[in-house]
């Protein structure tokens, strides 16, 4: 089988593959995470898509040796990594967080300074796509940390998408008791092909989305309007305008 063009092998192996525990992401590669490491001063972000990836991780912060992140393997109860109503700008769909009572989601988490969460922020789509928020009250157990009430999160703006009434859990992020589907990237991109234009070329409705961004957002809107916002008591909204 012949290997997939970059640009499609980049929107279909979203979420990216990460380690199962904690690690240092630092030169563009992820390393064993020190047990010195100093996590003070540092900022807790969720990682419920592809930021727990070193894949992702590489594209966003580089190969530079001044970024230095812990990243810490975490459960993650009651919530579970689903599908977001949108396209991202190299057509991916998404990821959004989604309640889901009696589920154990394996997430991580990056450990952010001031500098590092100001070059996240830049790459999230903010205003349009997400809101980043402070959650307090949440069910998250850090493999480094132990039990962590409060957490960071970039949260949809356009809600989990919606097939047949039910969000969908993403496929690549460990979660077990959700009572929802769950399928792989290809797959939810197959489904919305079928629905928005059926018997196309997979390959070529995901290029649609990558080089126009009219049409991109035409379908992100339709996606929108069968979806379901994220809610939780513990919410705070720390920025939902573009920087």
């Amino acid at each position: 089988m012949s290997p997939l063009p970059d640009d499609i092998a980049r929107a279909l192996g979203y979420p990216y593959p990460r380690p199962a525990g904690s690690f240092l992401f630092s030169g563009g590669a992820a390393q064993a995470l020190p047990p010195e490491t100093d996590f003070g001063g540092r900022i807790p972000v969720l990682a419920c898509g592809s930021n727990g990836s070193p894949v992702q991780l590489l594209r966003k912060f580089g190969t530079s040796p001044d970024y230095r992140i812990p990243v810490t393997a975490a459960k993650l109860y009651d919530i579970c990594c689903s599908y977001s109503a949108h396209f991202s700008g190299y057509g991916s769909v998404a990821a959004a967080l989604h309640p889901a009572p009696g589920a154990v989601t394996h997430v991580h988490i990056t450990w952010l300074n001031e500098r590092e969460l100001m070059r996240m922020h830049e790459t999230e789509a903010i205003g349009q796509n997400y809101r980043f928020v402070r959650m307090e009250g949440v069910g998250l157990h850090c493999a480094e940390h132990g039990a962590i009430d409060t957490v960071h999160a970039y949260l949809s703006l356009r809600g989990s998408l919606l097939l047949d009434g039910r969000p969908v859990a993403l496929g690549g992020i460990d979660c077990s008791g959700a009572p929802f589907p769950v399928l792989d990237q290809q797959a939810i991109q197959s489904r919305i092909r079928d629905t928005f234009a059926p018997g196309m070329d997979l390959h070529d409705f995901i290029r649609q989305n990558i080089t126009d961004a009219k049409l991109r957002a035409e379908r992100t809107n339709r996606l929108a309007r069968h979806a379901q916002v994220f809610d939780h008591p513990g919410i705070t909204t720390l920025l939902d305008q573009a920087i």
